[in-house]
């Protein structure tokens, strides 16, 4: 069997690599699994970023019955230029796909095919699909990137508050404006050492944007060792996507919403006591981020013994 994984190239970001983790997963279990990157010319080999992941890389990907094809949600119109392939769709995000529908025409993807896989790397997007009608759909996740979010000490952190601010919202955007003088810190044009080196130093990540889907940042954030605040929108939502307390995940729709933030955000910024509990509190979130690795190998095995059974199963 051969997988070829189509990314799109020179792109880094969240979705990009848990495609080259993928690639690895599957070369480490003999596989003939390779990255074919679209959208470039001459890309040729695997940002340095991702070194790390062990993917290899083809500059075409083939299209007989023997091939897998996995293409991200953002590129769904991709699969039919492989007609006698085996096709599967790893829906890294919901939103994206609805903002790069557009680009893709073609058949709904949603419909029940049988040369069709879907693989969600969230309960979101899991839920999204059942709802929809598409199927089989299987769970492969990701992890972080191996050693680059090491565990910062609880105290000794500045009173701060780090955010993406690419991830605005109306609600971010009223906690930012609000009055009291609170240290905002924005997470934008940092490389990864130096990501990780400030929320080693902060006290606090607040997110009260989209979640797309499993997003990276609050896991850095939180594996980093400052205590996470966030809404309950998308992936949020969604205990097995964030498995935070639920105190640290604040229904934006309450009438409340923003006194209640600011008074969450003020006694962990203003209280030793307060912060040091709320980060023995997030202490199994911590471990769930630990155990992402585990359980992204174990999602892996469990879709080649799928794809197994389908290429046994009568058409």
């Amino acid at each position: 069997m051969r997988v070829d994984i189509l990314c799109p190239a020179g792109s880094i970001s969240g979705g990009p690599e848990a495609l080259h983790q993928f690639c690895g997963a599957l070369r480490d279990r003999g596989v003939d699994a390779a990255m074919v990157y679209y959208g470039g010319t001459g890309v040729s080999r695997v940002p340095p970023q991702y070194t790390y992941c062990r993917a290899a890389v083809r500059n075409k990907a083939a299209d007989d019955p023997e091939t897998v094809i996995v293409v991200p949600e953002v590129a769904t119109s991709l699969i039919w230029r492989f007609p006698a392939a085996r096709k599967v769709i790893w829906w890294l995000s919901v939103d994206n796909y609805f903002k790069w529908q557009h680009l893709n025409p073609g058949p709904s993807v949603l419909t029940p095919r049988q040369d069709v896989m879907h693989l969600c790397q969230s309960h979101y997007a899991s839920e999204f699909l059942v709802r929809a009608g598409a199927s089989p759909v299987l769970m492969v996740s990701d992890y972080l990137t191996p050693g680059s979010f090491p565990l910062g000490a609880a105290g000794g952190r500045v009173p701060a508050i780090a955010y993406n601010p690419r991830r605005s919202s109306d609600m971010q955007q009223q906690l930012l404006a609000a009055p009291g003088g609170r240290a905002w810190v924005a997470l934008e044009g940092l490389d990864k050492p130096s990501l990780a080196q400030l929320l080693r130093q902060v006290r606090l990540y607040v997110d009260f944007g989209q979640h797309p889907g499993r997003d990276r940042l609050p896991r850095e954030a939180a594996a980093s060792g400052a205590v996470i605040i966030t809404g309950r929108r998308g992936a949020a939502g969604f205990d097995n996507d964030l498995p935070l307390p639920v105190r640290f995940r604040l229904d934006e729709g309450d009438p409340g919403f923003q006194p209640r933030a600011l008074a969450l955000i003020d006694s962990l910024l203003a209280s030793d006591t307060h912060f040091l509990q709320a980060w023995e509190d997030q202490r199994s979130y911590r471990a769930w981020i630990d155990s992402n690795a585990a359980a992204f190998a174990a999602e892996v095995d469990a879709f080649l013994a799928a794809l197994a059974e389908a290429s046994c199963a009568p058409a």
